[in-house]
């Protein structure tokens, strides 16, 4: 009985070369939309400047919106995903707030573009999508920030209403910053969350003499 043989060594070819193709679109796209706005921007703009047949481009995506909304999408999840990574589960709730915050800020930093992109356009052309990871990075603020006030670290205060101020600070200076012009222009916003809207409610350790009394 023959074994069922894999795809042929031409058949991977086309589909590398498709995915090639894909992606040259996508990154044409990028580009235009952070440059000019995505009202600003035709299929046929994005044809021309990627190389390909505006027939081409409507066969990987049906409409601009699509196009838009797969840009968007992907770089949200890469935040997310980066953020998950960071996360680890074996440092203090503090330190693992810092790091899900800095990975974030260092994916920015790798494609301001989509940043532009990002904060350009209406809300509502990508509102559930929005809405969907903003929503996560609220729930998992708001868990590290309650571990972190249960462990004795934070003065307690309602872990929510502080995630929602503490993202919401992130968003702001995201927007604030994005046109700076600078090479890596979100790297402050760590330090300026944290010190402004955390530090601020760190409960100092005890000193010496303290614990000497207990």
């Amino acid at each position: 009985m023959n074994e069922k043989k894999g795809p042929s060594k031409r058949i991977l070819r086309k589909e590398m070369m498709m995915e090639s193709d894909r992606q040259d679109i996508l990154d044409t796209a990028s580009r235009l939309f952070a440059a000019q706005g995505i009202d600003q921007t035709s299929m046929s703009d994005i044809a021309d400047q990627s190389g390909f047949s505006v027939g081409k481009v409507y066969k990987f995506f049906p409409s601009k919106k699509s196009l838009f909304l797969h840009i968007v999408g992907a770089f949200l999840e890469r935040l997310y995903n980066s953020s998950l990574q960071a996360n680890d589960e074996s440092l203090p709730p503090l330190k693992r707030l810092e790091n899900v915050l800095q990975a974030a800020i260092d994916v920015a930093n790798s494609d301001p573009e989509r940043i532009l992109i990002h904060l350009r356009e209406s809300p509502t052309l990508f509102a559930e999508l929005r809405l969907q990871y903003h929503d996560i990075y609220i729930v998992t603020t708001s868990k590290l920030l309650a571990e972190a006030m249960e462990a004795g670290h934070l003065k307690p205060h309602d872990p929510q209403v502080l995630a929602v101020m503490l993202v919401g600070s992130v968003g702001a200076l995201f927007t604030y910053l994005a046109t700076s012009g600078e090479e890596e222009p979100f790297s402050e916003i760590p330090h300026l969350v944290l010190d402004c809207l955390i530090s601020p409610l760190t409960v100092d350790p005890p000193s010496v003499d303290e614990e000497k009394s207990l």
